[in-house]
């Protein structure tokens, strides 16, 4: 299945939103300013949320203990749902996080994590709900469904003498848009917002979309599917969602034919080889990942990401202005791509993965299978007409 990133672990970063705390006991978020909801099931009023990275932080106060953890959605001035971590979740947990930071994940990682936010200050994470001085307790991602439209997310760390430190981040509804689709004719979602894709567990691309086509039998490709033009989707015109300017580009990465599955080979030892690439890729950093790429930079402040460009075909520089669906390059398999697909998103800031992530809404496609326009999920086919500028 294409991904940009799989990530093993999801943490914290970021300063906090409206907030009440007691002593000096903080709370801190990563993304820190609102949150985004993503529908489960439209018709019904059914919705997610996604919290990623939380920590309490204890900057320079007297030695606490956090001894529950407090997880609430506001609908005006009621509670609507909640969840509750107690002192043992709170143990394995700091157990875990303990282990997390001493790897060097997190730094590895920054783009998911943020540490030089989350734990601005000096801050260490620590291994167990004991915060002296200079420690942050990190709480780990949490996912809420819901019916209806909570207004907010506010998160209560109750301590050991009987206080509370909350902070409360405002949840949208919706996304942003419309804009035109990237892409051309009809497309597969091979991996959305739903959560059990692994998209919605990245801070930058929590509702981006991997998009393929597929053809007879369901298959993404022709023959064998070991060289890249066996692919339907191959060098398609990648296309401006909006007018823009262009902010990042990034070329000279050949297209990854490595991690493309070898005949014969067994899904689980091309898992294996396909986690083992990807440390490779890290390890060359974060462009080495996203592959060719093209950021641009919309009216309201918004930017789309389109990574995995083949070689060569990029056809925009920084600083140019472009046009809604005019080409900007073709479709490849560059960077952590199991194969050739487009990887699309939209964001809140010019790079391509430290950025937080935010619906797309479209206003040229339809879903042939579905009974009423809703937001797009993992499976989806998309049919997105009209032509290209070339």
């Amino acid at each position: 299945m294409p991904r940009l990133v799989r990530l093993l672990c999801t943490l914290a970063a970021a300063l906090v939103a409206t907030a009440t705390a007691a002593a000096e006991v903080e709370l801190r978020f990563h993304p820190s300013r609102q949150l985004w909801a993503y529908e489960l099931e439209a018709a019904r009023q059914l919705g997610s949320v996604t919290l990623p990275n939380a920590v309490v932080a204890n900057p320079d106060g007297d030695p606490v203990q956090v001894v529950q953890v407090r997880y609430e959605l506001l609908f005006a001035d009621r509670v609507g749902a909640a969840r509750v971590l107690a002192a043992e979740d709170l143990d394995a947990i700091a157990a875990r996080a303990g282990a997390l930071a001493a790897s060097g994940m997190m730094a590895a990682l920054d783009f998911q994590f943020s540490p030089k936010t989350l734990l601005a200050g000096d801050l260490a994470i620590a291994a167990g709900r004991e915060l002296g001085p200079g420690k942050a307790l990190y709480l780990p991602t949490q996912f809420l469904g819901f019916s209806g439209k909570p207004d907010a997310l506010r998160v209560t760390a109750t301590l050991g003498d009987g206080e509370e430190a909350s902070a409360t981040l405002p949840i949208r509804h919706g996304g942003a848009g419309p804009y035109r689709f990237p892409l051309r004719g009809r497309w597969f979602v091979a991996a959305g917002a739903t959560p059990h894709s692994h998209h919605r567990w990245a801070v930058p691309e929590e509702f981006a979309l991997d998009l393929v086509q597929i053809g007879k039998g369901g298959r993404t490709h022709s023959g064998s599917g070991s060289r890249m033009r066996d692919y339907y989707a191959y060098r398609a015109p990648v296309l401006a969602v909006a007018d823009g300017e262009v902010v990042a580009v990034h070329a000279g990465e050949p297209d990854n034919t490595e991690i493309l599955r070898r005949r014969g080979e067994s899904l689980s030892e091309y898992q294996q080889r396909v986690l083992a690439g990807q440390g490779d890729l890290l390890a060359r950093g974060t462009d080495a990942i996203v592959g060719n790429h093209v950021v641009l930079r919309h009216a309201d402040g918004i930017h789309s990401v389109y990574a995995h460009l083949a070689p060569g075909t990029i056809t925009v520089a920084k600083g140019q202005q472009v046009r809604a669906g005019e080409r900007i390059a073709l479709l490849g398999s560059s960077g952590n791509s199991t194969e050739p697909h487009l990887h699309f998103h939209l964001c809140d800031a010019p790079d391509a993965l430290r950025c937080a992530g935010i619906p797309p809404t479209f206003s040229d496609i339809e879903m042939p299978y579905t009974d009423f326009p809703r937001q797009l999920q993992t499976g989806d086919l998309v049919d997105a007409g009209g032509s290209a500028t070339d």
